[in-house]
């Protein structure tokens, strides 16, 4: 699932399912590999998204409101980073 996708199927409603198989997913495909592969993943999702116009900076904040309560502090850390960064693109 990409962030489009994402971005269409959590309609605010809390559907704590989908959010699990959003993660679920990720961690599964990235299972075994660094976190460079997995921001870089990231980029590359969304600098295709931005290009096509199927992501703005609205959607990369929903993303990140989402999963931000998951993550422990280093972690949210970096995804203000990285939504800063990706937000540029």
């Amino acid at each position: 699932m990409d962030f489009n996708e994402y971005s269409k199927n959590n309609t605010g409603t809390g559907n704590q399912t989908d959010l699990f198989n959003i993660i679920s997913a990720l961690a599964k495909q990235y299972d075994g590999k660094g976190q460079a592969e997995l921001i870089k993943a990231i980029y590359q999702e969304a600098e295709k998204g931005k290009k096509q116009g199927t992501l703005t900076n609205a959607d990369i904040d929903k993303f990140a409101n989402t999963i931000s309560p998951f993550l422990d502090q280093k972690q949210r850390g970096m995804l203000s980073k990285i939504v800063k960064e990706l937000k540029k693109i």
